[in-house]
């Protein structure tokens, strides 16, 4: 019996890496929220407290100059942090030198003036101001304007300190929520992997142990035929046979493929393989009179394996005439496209509906269940090859359309560049 090799399946990592960004994510969304809030309500609290400390400075200049009558007994409190200005009319303005230009804010006096008070902040990041402007009365009349101002820089460089923390102190808490996902994702993984594993071992062995009987079955019912050539149950049972056996040979490719279990990969000229895969496929074509034709570029060096690449085209080629009508036409072209080696399979045929087209890839799919029977297929090579292509790093596309015909189209990293630019001469 055959023993899988085990190597991490593409399936499970891709798994394994969403679960872990989805750890990733919800932390992150958390700490978003959580750090948000935080900062945001220390940062309403600290410009507050400075809003208050402001307002109890102008209420003891006011005061001072109340008692006083003398405008430098409150701009005496004009001392750091705090800029302190008074004017008994816009044409008297006593203040402490200001060495900030934008001090006094004559505009903010004007306000208080006409309605009592004003705050405002003037200058952004760390030439932030917050200012406040009073209206100073005696006696319900306006004898003056009290104008307080501070510099929030302090507070600003706290909080770039906070967010600098918030900032740094998530990263890592990110950087450990990755590392911890991925570890229990891959712990809760395990056992739907292992499960995973038990079946595809199951599957390749049962296949592989399968082909033998099938083989005895088939040649005994194939000399029964031979002496008994029109009894119609034997050909049926030939017929069963093959299609029991392609269906075997379909899903020992496929546990092969999930398992990993490729060979060494080195280099391959895909229009090689492209042509020999064609070649081989020449009877079937004649048998059902459809043309097929090839035409393949220089240079198509690839990384891969050549018995799956040929396989592959194998299994388009073979899909192709499955499905195009006598005297349709079918056409394989392998050139390049960029860096990759663009291999299209062409046909003339009935085409694949509409709503079928998303699922040509999956296993057993059948848009046609009864059309498929009738051309033997098992459901599984377009499957085969999909995985075929995913394990050489390229990707397989299909165009279609009722009536007019189907493309396939399959890219594969070149091995290297093209020696120029543009395609190289395509050979007939």
């Amino acid at each position: 019996m055959r023993s899988a090799v085990r190597t991490e399946n593409p399936v499970f990592t891709r798994a394994r890496i969403r679960l872990t960004a989805w750890y990733v994510a919800v932390l992150a969304a958390v700490l978003i929220l959580l750090g948000g809030s935080v900062y945001a309500l220390v940062r309403e609290q600290t410009l507050s407290n400075v809003d208050s400390g402001i307002k109890l400075t102008a209420a003891r200049a006011e005061n001072a100059y109340l008692d006083t009558h003398q405008p430098t007994a409150a701009t005496a409190y004009s001392r750091s942090p705090y800029f302190v200005a008074v004017a008994n009319s816009f044409a008297t303005l006593t203040t402490q030198a200001a060495a900030d230009r934008s001090l006094p804010n004559l505009d903010s006096m004007r306000v208080a003036w006409q309605r009592g008070e004003d705050h405002r902040t003037i200058g952004s990041g760390a030439d932030e101001l917050r200012v406040y402007s009073v209206a100073i009365r005696r006696e319900g009349q306006v004898v003056g304007v009290l104008q307080v101002a501070r510099s929030t820089q302090p507070e600003h460089d706290s909080l770039g300190n906070l967010l600098g923390g918030l900032l740094l102190g998530g990263a890592g808490g990110l950087l450990l929520a990755a590392i911890g996902g991925w570890f229990l994702a891959g712990r809760s993984l395990a056992p739907v992997k292992a499960a995973f594993d038990h079946q595809k071992e199951f599957v390749a062995d049962a296949s592989h142990e399968l082909r033998t009987p099938l083989a005895v079955i088939r040649a005994n019912a194939e000399y029964l035929t031979m002496e008994q050539p029109g009894n119609a149950e034997l050909r049926e049972i030939v017929r069963e046979t093959d299609r029991l056996s392609s269906l075997v040979d379909s899903l020992l490719s496929l546990a092969r493929g999930d398992d990993g279990a490729g060979q060494q990969m080195g280099p391959v000229d895909m229009a090689a393989e492209v042509e020999d895969a064609v070649a081989s496929l020449q009877h079937l074509a004649k048998e059902r009179g459809v043309a097929l034709t090839v035409s393949t570029a220089d240079g198509l060096l690839v990384r891969g394996h050549a018995e799956q690449l040929r396989q592959l085209i194998v299994i388009l080629v073979d899909n192709a005439l499955r499905y195009t009508p006598q005297n349709g036409h079918v056409h394989v072209q392998a050139v390049a496209d960029g860096a990759s080696a663009l291999t299209t399979v062409h046909d003339t045929g009935i085409g694949i509906p509409g709503h079928a087209l998303a699922h040509v890839f999956e296993r057993f799919y059948r848009a046609d269940e009864a059309r498929n029977r009738e051309s033997g297929g098992t459901g599984l090579g377009l499957a085969i090859a999909r995985e075929l292509v995913k394990g050489h790093g390229g990707n397989i596309e299909v165009d279609s359309a009722e009536g007019v015909g189907t493309t396939f189209a399959v890219r594969i990293p070149l091995a290297r560049a093209p020696a120029r630019e543009g395609n190289p001469p395509v050979k007939a």
